[in-house]
């Protein structure tokens, strides 16, 4: 199963930027070495009683460095720190509806084999992008943090962020690429326009605002965003007053993207396990 592509769909449409990049979403051969080290990716068939699994095993001769195993999986080797060897992702899918793609990330650089991020993907994914081609990949995200917020999940916003390495970690660089999100607003505010000549109801608009004013900010570009949807709007109350009464939780739900999908964990055994909680 092919993750990244596919579940790029939204990104990748909202972003006209990338569409160069396209080229380089063909997943490559499953690799069976990284480095010196084993890789082994085995599937399950479903039967009566389970569902599909697939794992993936690192080790080191007979020696087991860690193990992921989750619904499906899908591997590949991606240089995103500078120098050394590229850094092993390891992509993991629950399974689940409208979430739960996971990337899980390693590097050798330090020595030993190290995590150096796991990222909540949600529903929309990740693709690696050199976009300063500096020989180093970025992750372009699609960020799903408006689904649901006023509308179906059909018509949810897809939102563009970067991820990439600061020197030291995994870190937010959107601003560093701030035209990758501010293209998709423009898409978005293109729809929004349009959708109030033809289709000028309501609901057919808060998607479309949600979007255009979400990249926007994640572009660093909220002020200009308001100065638009100001003159946008002024055509129509209804949607001027929803963006009024929803301005704040616009905001609020952007708080932290995408740096709180980020985590590191050194483990035997991915997905981390969470301990159980009494109540």
């Amino acid at each position: 199963m092919n993750l990244r592509p596919g579940c790029l769909a939204l990104a990748l449409a909202l972003s006209p930027v990338v569409a160069p990049a396209l080229a380089q979403a063909a997943t490559p051969p499953t690799p069976t070495a990284w480095g010196a080290l084993t890789l082994k990716l085995t599937r399950a068939s479903m039967t009566d009683n389970s569902m599909p699994t697939a794992k993936l095993t690192l080790s080191n001769g007979s020696r087991t460095i860690f193990t992921v195993t989750d619904f499906d999986i899908g591997v590949r080797l991606v240089q995103l720190r500078p120098g050394g060897m590229p850094e092993l992702v390891v992509s993991t899918f629950s399974g689940g509806a409208h979430c739960c793609l996971t990337a899980h990330i390693f590097t050798q650089d330090t020595g030993s084999v190290q995590n150096i991020g796991i990222l909540d993907a949600g529903n929309y994914g990740f693709l690696p992008v050199d976009f300063n081609k500096d020989g180093t990949s970025e992750l372009l995200v699609g960020l799903d943090s408006l689904a649901y917020y006023d509308y179906s999940y059909a018509d949810s916003p897809g939102l563009n962020a970067v991820i990439g390495w600061d020197g030291i970690r995994l870190v937010d660089r959107t601003r560093a690429y701030a035209y990758v999100p501010a293209q998709a607003a423009a898409r978005e505010l293109k729809d929004l326009q349009d959708r109030m000549v033809n289709y000028p109801e309501l609901e057919n608009l808060k998607p479309r605002i949600s979007g255009y004013y979400g990249n926007m900010i994640l572009a660093g570009k909220g002020a200009e965003a308001e100065r638009v949807l100001a003159t946008a709007l002024a055509k129509s109350p209804p949607a001027k007053a929803w963006f009024t009464a929803n301005r704040t939780g616009l905001i609020s739900a952007l708080y932290g993207e995408p740096d709180r999908r980020l985590k590191i964990v050194n483990s035997l055994v991915y997905p981390v396990p969470v301990p159980d909680q009494e109540f």
